[in-house]
């Protein structure tokens, strides 16, 4: 029996192993799923982008700021920071939301707008593939049309995509008074 050296012993490990290993697993892209916040307001079912929410809030106390438009249902105080808590139904519709149990406040920070948007209910997450999305918009969409861009359909509704980048950008939602 010939006496090997540890270097052949290696060598002929390592062949073993290369002979007998499965390759690597081939990379694939991974998409990430489009995920947002189902909610509703005057019976339209709408879903914010998610990083568009930092906070879902039950309606807190706030204090009627005087002057301002009748949509503006005034300042809270949400761990320490006064925002402004706005009437979505007053907003879009130039109704007052009737405060329910189910009603909720969306806190928002985008382009440096930070404010409590007051909505009927919240559904909570809704995960789609980017590819489901679907850019026609609601019909007779009314007021609220402007702020919409496209839909997403589950099993059990068509979800209409509203834009906080589009409603922060609008002037007469910026404008208050």
């Amino acid at each position: 029996m010939p006496i090997t050296s540890p270097f052949e012993i290696l060598k002929e490990l390592d062949s073993r192993c290369r002979k007998n290993s499965a390759g690597l697993p081939v990379a694939r892209t991974v998409v990430d799923d489009w995920i947002g916040i189902g909610f509703l307001i005057r019976d339209v079912p709408l879903l914010a982008k998610m990083d568009d929410v930092s906070e879902i809030l039950p309606p807190p106390e706030t204090i009627r700021v005087p002057g301002v438009t009748h949509w503006v249902k005034g300042l809270a105080n949400v761990r320490g920071n006064l925002i402004p808590v706005l009437d979505m139904n007053g907003f879009l519709y130039g109704e007052p939301t009737k405060i329910r149990k189910e009603s909720r406040i969306l806190v928002i920070n985008k382009a440096g707008v930070v404010a409590g948007l007051l909505v009927d209910e919240v559904f909570g997450l809704r995960r789609f593939k980017p590819e489901e999305h679907m850019q026609e918009v609601m019909q007779d969409a009314g007021t609220i049309g402007a702020f919409l861009s496209g839909i997403f359909v589950d099993q059990v509704r068509r979800w209409n995509v509203f834009s906080v980048k589009k409603l922060t950008r609008a002037e007469h939602f910026l404008r208050v008074v």
